[in-house]
C-alpha cells in the first residue's frame, strides 16, 4: 500500500520565521480575514503530527479546532486528558514516519513546530509543501528551515499571490532515503 500523502501548510514571516522568539503568532491576526483555503486543505486531511510546543499552543487557543482528525503529538512527557482522537508519540520520527496510516483516510498534516518539520524533511519523508510568504519582517524568532544537514530539491508546483500581499508557495518533493549522520 502506498505512503500517506505528507503535507506541510504554514505561514512564514519573510525573513524565515514562524514564530517569534518566544514562540507567539499573533503577527498572523491581521491576516485572519483573509481566505487562505485553510478550511479545504484541513478537510483533506486524516491525520495531524505536531510537536508539544505546537500542541500547548493550540490547546491554549480555546477549543480544540480538530475535532474528527486523529492528532498524533510527538512529545516525551504524557498528554493529561488529550482532546479524543490524540495520542502521545514517544519513539523515533523514523518510527513515527513507518507509522503512519496508509490508504483511504486522508493525507497527513505535518503542522509543527520547526524542529518536527525539519525531521520529517530530512527523513524524506514530506510530499508536498505549501509555505504562505506573509509580507512581514519579524527581525527574529523561530526559523522554519534551521540547520538542515542535506539539500533538499524542491519543485514549485504552482503560485498564488493574495491581496494582502501573502504570496502562497506550493512545492512538490520526491520522497528521499533518509540522511545519515
Amino acid at each position: 500500500m502506498a505512503a500517506p500523502l505528507n503535507r506541510i501548510y504554514i505561514a512564514v514571516s519573510l525573513d524565515g520565521c514562524i514564530a517569534t522568539a518566544d514562540g507567539g503568532v499573533s503577527w498572523l491576526d491581521s491576516y485572519q480575514s483573509e481566505d487562505f483555503g485553510y478550511d479545504e486543505f484541513v478537510a483533506t486531511v486524516g491525520t495531524i503530527v505536531m510537536g508539544r510546543a505546537t500542541y500547548d499552543q493550540v490547546l491554549g487557543f480555546g477549543d480544540w479546532p480538530y475535532v474528527g482528525k486523529r492528532c498524533i503529538v510527538v512529545t516525551s512527557q504524557p498528554l493529561a486528558g488529550p482532546p479524543d482522537d490524540t495520542v502521545a508519540f514517544q519513539g523515533s520520527v523514523a518510527d513515527l514516519v513507518a507509522s503512519l496510516p496508509t490508504g483511504g483516510d486522508g493525507g497527513v498534516w505535518v503542522m509543527g513546530g520547526a524542529s518536527l518539520i525539519q525531521a520529517f524533511l530530512e527523513m524524506g519523508a514530506v510530499d508536498v509543501m505549501e509555505l504562505f510568504v506573509m509580507p512581514v519582517l519579524l527581525g527574529g524568532g523561530l526559523r522554519l528551515f534551521d540547520v538542515m544537514t542535506r539539500q533538499q530539491p524542491l519543485s514549485l508546483a504552482s503560485t498564488h499571490a493574495y491581496p494582502s500581499g501573502v504570496v502562497k508557495l506550493t512545492y512538490a518533493l520526491q520522497r528521499v532515503s533518509p540522511a545519515i549522520s
